[in-house]
């Protein structure tokens, strides 16, 4: 073969050489886009059911919204109960005077109101259709009280347990029981441990509740029940965000009678974990502001 025809046999392979690469970068290069293309249908598909889902979600959450302020009013707009000072007299009280605010401060009054420490008979007061003198119905003398912030609670009491969360101690219920006791003459009165306390092992959230009927209850209905209602309805103690199934009315938050538990938590733990007196706690604020009455139970 001569050698011009040599050259011109390889300029011919490379040109089909050539030919062949772009065959195959085309054909790849097609594939290439056509998976693109499908990968892009889908995540349009996805992001307009995702949008979707958050557009239903945001309707039901509207719609709770909207039954929460039918049935506890809006907080924001509203600063709560008025409570007349005959109805504070009424209040129950289990404790006395201690460094916190008095038993039965819900509250700041107005210029003409008299403050009225609650040291009064056990029971509910009266439904507020039921006649009142003259005085304890002017506007003069209500009283006013507001939801106290939870997290200020929570950090209170954070503060007042340091020694109790500290994770040696909490990993060991014996150190925990005796660090207790340890702790108990700094406690005000409703904080301060009953025996079942300082006897059973348990969680150190449950000695974090001002409420010492509650916190034995607890502590009977074991671990694993406690532990759901700490986090589902107790979150003054729990170190997570508030769920809202708990109000507490005024200042005196060490004062168990200014608490009040939503339906959703006495459907679920009434009669079980809170007694009768829980729920007429609870009427007693909803009455306050003209809410519905729960139903209660024996």
């Amino acid at each position: 073969m001569s050698e011009s025809g040599s050259e011109a046999s390889k300029v011919a392979k490379k040109r089909e050489y050539n030919r062949n690469a772009q065959r195959v970068f085309r054909q790849r290069r097609k594939e290439h886009l056509s998976k693109l293309e499908a990968a892009q249908r889908e995540l349009n598909s996805f992001q307009g059911e995702e949008v979707e889902r958050l557009r239903q979600e945001n309707q039901l959450l509207a719609q709770e919204n909207e039954a929460l302020k039918a049935t506890y009013g809006s907080q924001a707009n509203s600063p709560g109960p008025s409570i007349t000072p005959v109805e504070l007299r009424a209040s129950p009280s289990g404790y006395v005077n201690y460094v916190a605010p008095p038993a039965g401060y819900l509250g700041p009054a107005t210029a003409n109101a008299s403050y009225i420490p609650v040291a009064g008979p056990s029971g509910l007061p009266p439904p507020t259709s039921t006649p009142m003198s003259s005085a304890s119905t002017d506007p003069s003398n209500l009283v006013v009280v507001v939801p106290f912030n939870i997290s200020e609670i929570r950090q209170s009491l954070h503060q007042m347990f340091a020694p109790i969360l500290e994770i040696p101690v909490i990993s060991n219920p014996q150190t925990h029981l005796a660090t207790l006791a340890a702790l108990e003459p700094t406690l005000p009165p409703p904080l301060k441990p009953t025996p079942l306390q300082l006897s059973t092992p348990h969680h150190a959230y449950i000695d974090m509740i001002p409420s010492p009927s509650l916190r034995n209850q607890l502590i009977t209905v074991g671990p694993a029940n406690s532990n759901s209602f700490l986090t589902e309805a107790c979150t003054i103690a729990c170190d997570i965000e508030d769920t809202g199934q708990m109000i507490v009315w005024g200042e005196d938050w060490l004062n168990d009678f200014s608490w009040e538990f939503s339906p959703v938590i006495f459907e679920r733990w009434g009669n079980f974990v809170l007694g009768p007196e829980w729920i007429q706690r609870a009427n007693f604020w909803r009455r306050q502001r003209g809410a519905p009455l729960l139903p209660t139970y024996d």
